[in-house]
């Protein structure tokens, strides 16, 4: 009994660390390609939670027209929903789950010139509240939604150039369908307050006012025509119009987006150009959304 207690004593202390050592290496190797793929996917997970509460805002498109040389406009914006929904704090107050951050960029650029320079660029990050069924009537041909935040803009320029303002702003919208047979119409008057009056552009008011006014129609093969107009204190402003038309009804299914037609007319394009009235322009080019 004794030499086989020593006979399994010398067993255990010889070949035990062997095999615990292959085993260890053997789960180590088994265990690394897990822990890579499950990296892997915890990565995917994060870009898809992050791609899903990126989404756009305002129009993304990009524009070409000429007035006295060519030039070019485009504009890109998203907004970000950055408090989680299944969240503690937006369970006990789901007025959280509406807000959002907002950034929108618009750029004016001088294509013929030797440089290729930008005229203008506006920045405009904003903090904002968005509930889409503030109402909507037994029939569901009438909708009201609405916003409410505030926004700053800047031209991201210095010295005489710098222009910049922030305001509070509030923005129902009235949607009605089955107008004119299949239609929709959306009418959104935004309304502002301006926050401290900047050195740089103390007048804008004159030009830009307190507000304005879109209003779009979509047809029923989903073309649309909007405006949107805005009249300053002065009786100075501007009205653009927007004209699309979905690529795939005039080049198959191959092509998304929409073939885009822009007309400006009045004061202030740019920020940087708010109190100068330029000839009216049109810029022909695609738009992602509208």
């Amino acid at each position: 009994m004794l030499r086989i207690s020593w006979t399994l004593v010398f067993v255990l202390t010889v070949f035990l660390p062997l095999i615990c050592v292959e085993a260890q290496e053997a789960s180590v190797d088994s265990d690394l390609e897990p822990a890579v793929g499950a990296d892997a996917e915890a990565e995917e997970l994060d870009t898809n939670r992050f791609m899903s509460k990126l989404t756009p805002d305002e129009p993304l498109y990009f524009v070409i027209g000429w007035r006295e040389q060519i030039n070019a406009k485009f504009q890109f914006s998203f907004k970000f929903a950055f408090m989680n929904p299944q969240g503690v704090l937006t369970r006990k107050a789901p007025f959280f789950s509406h807000v959002y951050f907002g950034y929108t960029q618009t750029s004016l650029w001088d294509i013929e010139e030797e440089s290729k320079p930008f005229y203008d660029t506006s920045y405009k990050p904003s903090l904002f509240y968005r509930h889409k069924n503030v109402h909507r009537s037994e029939s569901g041909d009438f909708r009201i939604w609405g916003q409410t935040g505030i926004q700053h803009e800047s031209n991201g320029q210095g010295g005489e150039e710098s222009r910049s303002l922030n305001i509070l702003y509030v923005e129902p919208v009235f949607e009605f369908s089955h107008i004119w047979g299949r239609g929709h119409l959306t009418v959104s008057p935004r309304l502002w307050a301006y926050l401290g009056t900047p050195d740089e552009n103390p007048d804008i008011a004159e030009y830009r006012g307190y507000g304005h006014l879109r209003m779009a129609y979509t047809g029923r093969s989903d073309w649309q025509v909007a405006t949107t107009i805005q009249v300053g204190t002065s009786g100075k402003g501007s009205m653009q119009l927007d004209g699309t038309w979905p690529m795939d009804k005039i080049l198959g299914r191959n092509f998304d987006g929409y073939l885009y037609a822009q007309y400006f007319n009045g004061w202030g394009e740019s920020l940087r150009s708010y109190n100068e009235r330029l000839p009216w322009q049109l810029r022909l080019g695609i738009a992602v959304v509208r």
